[in-house]
Protein backbone atom coordinates (compact mmCIF):
# COMPACT_ATOMS: atom_id res chain seq x y z
CA UNK A 1 0.00 0.00 0.00
CA UNK A 2 1.34 3.43 -0.95
CA UNK A 3 1.64 6.11 1.72
CA UNK A 4 -0.76 8.44 -0.09
CA UNK A 5 -3.38 5.67 -0.25
CA UNK A 6 -3.01 5.01 3.49
CA UNK A 7 -3.45 8.72 4.25
CA UNK A 8 -6.56 8.93 2.06
CA UNK A 9 -8.08 5.87 3.74
CA UNK A 10 -7.43 7.40 7.18
CA UNK A 11 -8.89 10.80 6.27
CA UNK A 12 -11.94 9.44 4.46
CA UNK A 13 -12.44 6.84 7.20
CA UNK A 14 -12.69 9.65 9.77
CA UNK A 15 -15.50 11.25 7.78
CA UNK A 16 -17.17 7.86 7.28
CA UNK A 17 -17.08 7.22 11.04
CA UNK A 18 -18.74 10.58 11.72
CA UNK A 19 -21.38 10.06 9.02
CA UNK A 20 -22.16 6.52 10.13
CA UNK A 21 -22.67 7.69 13.69
CA UNK A 22 -24.86 10.69 12.89
CA UNK A 23 -27.14 9.29 10.17
CA UNK A 24 -25.58 6.11 8.75
CA UNK A 25 -24.66 5.64 5.10
CA UNK A 26 -20.89 5.81 5.40
CA UNK A 27 -20.46 2.55 3.48
CA UNK A 28 -21.61 4.41 0.36
CA UNK A 29 -18.23 6.12 0.59
CA UNK A 30 -15.96 3.55 2.24
CA UNK A 31 -16.75 0.54 0.00
CA UNK A 32 -16.07 2.40 -3.28
CA UNK A 33 -12.95 3.91 -1.68
CA UNK A 34 -11.58 0.44 -0.90
CA UNK A 35 -12.39 -0.76 -4.42
CA UNK A 36 -10.66 2.25 -6.00
CA UNK A 37 -7.69 1.58 -3.68
CA UNK A 38 -7.27 -1.80 -5.35
CA UNK A 39 -9.39 -4.30 -3.43
CA UNK A 40 -11.78 -6.66 -5.26
CA UNK A 41 -15.45 -5.87 -4.55
CA UNK A 42 -16.08 -8.84 -2.23
CA UNK A 43 -12.94 -8.12 -0.18
CA UNK A 44 -13.84 -4.41 -0.06
CA UNK A 45 -17.28 -5.27 1.35
CA UNK A 46 -15.81 -7.74 3.87
CA UNK A 47 -13.09 -5.30 4.96
CA UNK A 48 -15.61 -2.51 5.36
CA UNK A 49 -17.95 -4.71 7.40
CA UNK A 50 -15.03 -5.60 9.69
CA UNK A 51 -14.34 -1.90 10.33
CA UNK A 52 -18.03 -1.21 10.93
CA UNK A 53 -17.97 -3.55 13.95
CA UNK A 54 -15.83 -1.03 15.78
CA UNK A 55 -17.43 2.10 14.36
CA UNK A 56 -20.95 0.99 15.31
CA UNK A 57 -19.80 -0.57 18.60
CA UNK A 58 -18.18 2.63 19.85
CA UNK A 59 -21.17 4.68 18.70
CA UNK A 60 -23.65 2.30 20.40
CA UNK A 61 -21.81 2.65 23.72
CA UNK A 62 -21.53 6.43 23.48
CA UNK A 63 -25.19 6.88 22.50
CA UNK A 64 -26.29 4.68 25.41
CA UNK A 65 -24.37 6.94 27.79
CA UNK A 66 -26.16 9.99 26.37
CA UNK A 67 -29.73 8.92 25.60
CA UNK A 68 -30.23 5.56 27.40
CA UNK A 69 -32.10 3.19 25.09
CA UNK A 70 -33.73 -0.05 26.24
CA UNK A 71 -31.45 -2.94 25.24
CA UNK A 72 -33.92 -5.70 26.19
CA UNK A 73 -36.37 -4.70 23.47
CA UNK A 74 -33.59 -5.07 20.90
CA UNK A 75 -32.91 -8.75 21.54
CA UNK A 76 -35.22 -10.18 18.87
CA UNK A 77 -34.57 -7.52 16.18
CA UNK A 78 -30.82 -7.92 16.76
CA UNK A 79 -31.02 -11.72 16.63
CA UNK A 80 -32.97 -11.78 13.36
CA UNK A 81 -30.86 -9.01 11.82
CA UNK A 82 -27.78 -11.10 12.62
CA UNK A 83 -29.31 -14.21 11.05
CA UNK A 84 -30.17 -12.14 7.98
CA UNK A 85 -26.63 -10.76 7.92
CA UNK A 86 -25.15 -14.26 7.76
CA UNK A 87 -27.45 -15.06 4.85
CA UNK A 88 -26.60 -11.79 3.08
CA UNK A 89 -22.85 -12.28 3.48
CA UNK A 90 -23.13 -15.71 1.88
CA UNK A 91 -25.24 -14.30 -0.96
CA UNK A 92 -22.71 -11.61 -1.85
CA UNK A 93 -20.05 -14.30 -2.18
CA UNK A 94 -22.09 -16.00 -4.91
CA UNK A 95 -24.32 -13.51 -6.69
CA UNK A 96 -24.21 -10.11 -8.38
CA UNK A 97 -25.52 -7.46 -6.02
CA UNK A 98 -26.74 -4.99 -8.69
CA UNK A 99 -30.41 -6.02 -8.67
CA UNK A 100 -30.60 -5.73 -4.88
CA UNK A 101 -29.03 -2.27 -5.07
CA UNK A 102 -31.90 -1.12 -7.33
CA UNK A 103 -34.45 -2.46 -4.84
CA UNK A 104 -32.74 -0.71 -1.93
CA UNK A 105 -32.56 2.54 -3.90
CA UNK A 106 -36.33 2.34 -4.35
CA UNK A 107 -36.85 1.86 -0.62
CA UNK A 108 -34.53 4.79 0.12
CA UNK A 109 -36.53 7.09 -2.15
CA UNK A 110 -39.78 6.05 -0.45
CA UNK A 111 -38.19 6.74 2.95
CA UNK A 112 -37.11 10.20 1.81
CA UNK A 113 -40.62 11.06 0.61
CA UNK A 114 -42.15 9.92 3.93
CA UNK A 115 -39.64 11.94 5.98
CA UNK A 116 -40.22 15.06 3.88
CA UNK A 117 -44.01 14.65 3.97
CA UNK A 118 -44.19 13.97 7.73
CA UNK A 119 -42.41 17.02 9.11
CA UNK A 120 -42.67 15.90 12.75
CA UNK A 121 -41.24 12.42 12.19
CA UNK A 122 -38.25 11.86 14.46
CA UNK A 123 -38.50 15.34 15.99
CA UNK A 124 -41.23 14.85 18.59
CA UNK A 125 -41.26 12.09 21.17
CA UNK A 126 -44.61 10.45 20.52
CA UNK A 127 -43.98 6.95 21.82
CA UNK A 128 -46.45 4.44 20.46
CA UNK A 129 -47.26 1.14 22.21
CA UNK A 130 -45.45 -1.91 20.86
CA UNK A 131 -48.24 -4.29 19.92
CA UNK A 132 -47.53 -7.92 19.05
CA UNK A 133 -48.20 -7.18 15.37
CA UNK A 134 -45.82 -4.22 15.42
CA UNK A 135 -43.17 -6.28 17.20
CA UNK A 136 -43.37 -8.99 14.53
CA UNK A 137 -43.19 -6.31 11.84
CA UNK A 138 -40.03 -4.80 13.36
CA UNK A 139 -38.41 -8.22 13.72
CA UNK A 140 -39.26 -9.16 10.11
CA UNK A 141 -37.88 -5.93 8.69
CA UNK A 142 -34.80 -6.25 10.89
CA UNK A 143 -34.18 -9.65 9.29
CA UNK A 144 -34.63 -8.25 5.77
CA UNK A 145 -32.33 -5.31 6.48
CA UNK A 146 -29.87 -7.69 8.12
CA UNK A 147 -29.68 -9.62 4.84
CA UNK A 148 -28.85 -6.41 3.04
CA UNK A 149 -26.42 -5.40 5.79
CA UNK A 150 -24.41 -8.57 5.26
CA UNK A 151 -24.86 -8.39 1.48
CA UNK A 152 -23.58 -4.84 0.95
CA UNK A 153 -24.64 -2.55 3.77
CA UNK A 154 -24.65 0.92 2.22
CA UNK A 155 -27.56 2.72 3.87
CA UNK A 156 -28.58 -0.11 6.21
CA UNK A 157 -28.12 2.11 9.30
CA UNK A 158 -30.27 4.82 7.72
CA UNK A 159 -33.04 2.32 6.94
CA UNK A 160 -32.95 0.76 10.41
CA UNK A 161 -33.09 4.22 11.97
CA UNK A 162 -36.10 5.08 9.83
CA UNK A 163 -37.76 1.81 10.89
CA UNK A 164 -37.56 2.66 14.60
CA UNK A 165 -38.42 6.33 14.19
CA UNK A 166 -41.53 5.59 12.12
CA UNK A 167 -42.77 2.55 14.04
CA UNK A 168 -42.00 3.55 17.63
CA UNK A 169 -42.26 7.35 17.45
CA UNK A 170 -38.82 7.89 18.99
CA UNK A 171 -36.36 10.66 18.10
CA UNK A 172 -33.67 10.39 15.43
CA UNK A 173 -30.98 10.57 18.11
CA UNK A 174 -32.42 7.71 20.14
CA UNK A 175 -32.99 5.62 17.02
CA UNK A 176 -29.34 6.23 16.09
CA UNK A 177 -28.21 4.52 19.29
CA UNK A 178 -30.59 1.60 18.80
CA UNK A 179 -29.49 1.20 15.19
CA UNK A 180 -25.77 1.19 16.02
CA UNK A 181 -26.38 -1.58 18.57
CA UNK A 182 -28.04 -3.77 15.91
CA UNK A 183 -25.51 -2.91 13.20
CA UNK A 184 -22.66 -3.91 15.51
CA UNK A 185 -24.16 -7.38 15.92
CA UNK A 186 -24.92 -7.95 12.25
CA UNK A 187 -21.45 -6.65 11.32
CA UNK A 188 -19.82 -9.22 13.61
CA UNK A 189 -21.74 -12.07 11.96
CA UNK A 190 -21.07 -10.83 8.43
CA UNK A 191 -17.38 -10.26 9.17
CA UNK A 192 -17.03 -13.83 10.44
CA UNK A 193 -18.49 -15.15 7.16
CA UNK A 194 -16.13 -12.98 5.11
CA UNK A 195 -13.19 -13.98 7.31
CA UNK A 196 -13.90 -17.69 6.86
CA UNK A 197 -13.83 -17.10 3.10
CA UNK A 198 -10.60 -15.02 3.26
CA UNK A 199 -12.41 -11.88 2.12
CA UNK A 200 -10.98 -9.37 4.62
CA UNK A 201 -7.82 -7.34 4.05
CA UNK A 202 -6.54 -6.55 7.54
CA UNK A 203 -4.07 -3.89 6.41
CA UNK A 204 -6.80 -1.74 4.89
CA UNK A 205 -9.22 -2.91 7.57
CA UNK A 206 -6.89 -1.85 10.36
CA UNK A 207 -6.40 1.65 8.94
CA UNK A 208 -10.11 2.08 8.31
CA UNK A 209 -10.94 0.82 11.80
CA UNK A 210 -8.64 3.33 13.50
CA UNK A 211 -10.18 6.25 11.63
CA UNK A 212 -13.84 5.20 11.95
CA UNK A 213 -13.48 4.69 15.71
CA UNK A 214 -12.25 8.26 16.08
CA UNK A 215 -15.00 9.41 13.73
CA UNK A 216 -17.62 7.60 15.84
CA UNK A 217 -16.47 9.39 19.00
CA UNK A 218 -16.74 12.74 17.23
CA UNK A 219 -20.00 11.79 15.52
CA UNK A 220 -21.93 11.18 18.75
CA UNK A 221 -20.90 14.59 20.07
CA UNK A 222 -22.00 16.21 16.81
CA UNK A 223 -25.35 14.36 16.79
CA UNK A 224 -26.17 15.41 20.37
CA UNK A 225 -25.13 19.00 19.66
CA UNK A 226 -26.93 19.57 16.34
CA UNK A 227 -30.12 17.81 17.48
CA UNK A 228 -32.87 15.95 15.69
CA UNK A 229 -33.81 18.70 13.20
CA UNK A 230 -30.37 18.81 11.59
CA UNK A 231 -30.10 15.03 11.63
CA UNK A 232 -33.40 14.94 9.75
CA UNK A 233 -32.03 17.34 7.11
CA UNK A 234 -28.77 15.41 6.80
CA UNK A 235 -30.69 12.14 6.47
CA UNK A 236 -32.79 13.50 3.58
CA UNK A 237 -29.63 14.59 1.72
CA UNK A 238 -27.96 11.27 2.48
CA UNK A 239 -30.96 9.29 1.20
CA UNK A 240 -30.82 11.25 -2.06
CA UNK A 241 -27.08 10.67 -2.48
CA UNK A 242 -27.34 6.99 -1.57
CA UNK A 243 -30.19 6.41 -4.02
CA UNK A 244 -28.30 8.08 -6.87
CA UNK A 245 -25.16 6.09 -6.01
CA UNK A 246 -27.01 2.77 -5.95
CA UNK A 247 -28.86 3.42 -9.22
CA UNK A 248 -26.15 4.97 -11.38
CA UNK A 249 -22.79 3.75 -9.98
Amino acid sequence: MELITAIIVLIVGLFVGILNTVTGGGSVISVPLLIVSGLPAQIAIGTNRFAMIFSSGVAAIEYHKKVKYEIRMLVMPTLFASIGSALGANIVLQFNERFVEYIIAGFMIIMGVIIIYNKDLGLKKELTPITRKKHYFIVLLSFVLGVYGGFYGAGVSTMLSFLFVSSLGISFIKSAGITRFIVTALSVIAAIIFLLNSKIDFLYGGLLTLSVILGAEIGVKIAIKVGNLWIRKIMIVLILITSINLIFF
